[in-house]
């Protein structure tokens, strides 16, 4: 058989079986004696055969594809999380289609429909619609319609009334860290910078921020919080703002995430003051900052193993009870270098 694509109707001939019992051997699923198995497995690894992904899937009536739509790949904390599906994914036997909604809603639905038509046993949303305060009602209307097609799977974010199975970081506990954190340093004057406020886990994280001063008996103040967005430019122009806006100023400041923390970091080079900032995610931006950034960290591998294995069981997604997971602060220097217990 040198020099032609292999076939299983050509590992069939050799082992002297049927296509059907070479096709059970592939599957896995079905009966076959041992000595048939090895003298089809020998075969199949002499010529080095890989099955044609279309055929397992007709033989086994699962598709083995998974769908991931992020409404922006290019934001290390979503790109890292799809890492770490992906990886738990292919241990699993499972590929991973990614569908990348740019912020479109419109385009996040597509992306699900084409999924439907590709046959995926399952489809997880991280971000976009699943984390919008208020959804359209049309495409939530979609979403309980299709999950009576496939298995639903959402990170991070859930939409009432949509049965999908959930795991989530608590992102609410993350942020009452770094508060505790810089309390401890001797910061009494906090403020947190970014986000929008029509996302779900922005208000997550400022209504824990709120409970966070008042538990220590702080202030919160309106000025120094300030929604600005989630990329770097977000916290250049949210420090902004705060200059505009006040006269008391903070000394520690949180961005709503790694980005716009840096962004923080970035703007005050030009405004020269002594702050201590904390970011979000703790993606690799946090260890490239200068000064590095403390910020709090998802415990990915778990998020991408959870999710995989939440898709891999039969479970019933209206009974199910949302995973939660404890997130970790990691300190680093841009808040022990600021640390007012030592002036």
């Amino acid at each position: 058989m040198e020099g032609k694509a292999i076939t299983i109707y050509d590992i069939a001939k050799e082992a002297g079986v049927s296509t059907a019992t070479v096709s059970r051997v592939i599957a896995g699923n079905y009966p076959v004696s041992e000595k048939t198995k090895k003298k089809v497995n020998s075969i199949i690894k002499e010529y080095n055969f890989h099955p044609n992904a279309v055929a397992r899937s007709l033989s086994s009536k699962r598709s083995r594809v998974l769908g991931f739509i992020t409404p922006e790949i290019t934001n290390p904390f979503f790109s890292q999380v799809f890492i770490e599906v992906e990886k738990h994914a292919l241990e699993k036997g499972y590929s991973v289609l990614l569908g990348n909604s740019l912020n479109n809603r419109k385009l996040e639905s597509k992306y699900i429909r084409m999924l439907l038509d590709q046959q995926a046993e399952g489809i997880i949303l991280l971000g976009g619609l699943i984390n919008d305060i208020y959804p359209d009602t049309n495409q939530v209307n979609d979403l309980k319609e299709i999950e009576k097609k496939t298995k639903l799977v959402t990170i991070n974010g859930k939409i009432d009334g949509v049965g999908s199975l959930s795991v989530c970081t608590d992102e609410g506990k993350g942020i009452e860290m770094v508060v505790d954190h810089l309390v401890e340093l001797g910061h009494s004057k906090i403020g947190i910078i970014g986000g929008m406020e029509r996302i779900t886990t922005t208000q997550v994280k400022i209504k824990a921020f709120k409970q966070a001063l008042k538990n220590h008996q702080l202030e919160f103040k309106d000025s120094w919080q300030i929604y600005s967005g989630y990329d770097i430019e977000s916290g250049d122009s949210g420090l902004k703002t705060l200059v505009d806006t006040n006269t008391d100023f903070p000394t520690a400041l949180i961005g709503i995430n790694d980005m716009v923390a840096i962004g923080l970091v970035k703007g005050n080079r030009k405004l020269n003051r002594d702050l201590a900032f904390v970011g979000y995610d703790n993606t690799d931006l946090a260890i490239a900052s200068s000064p590095e950034l403390t910020s709090v960290s998802h415990p990915y591998s778990d998020l991408g193993k959870t999710a995989i294995d939440l898709m891999d069981k039969d479970l019933d997604n209206k009974n199910h009870k949302d995973i939660i997971l404890d997130p970790i602060l990691i300190q680093r220097e841009s808040t022990l270098l600021k640390n007012l217990k030592t002036e």
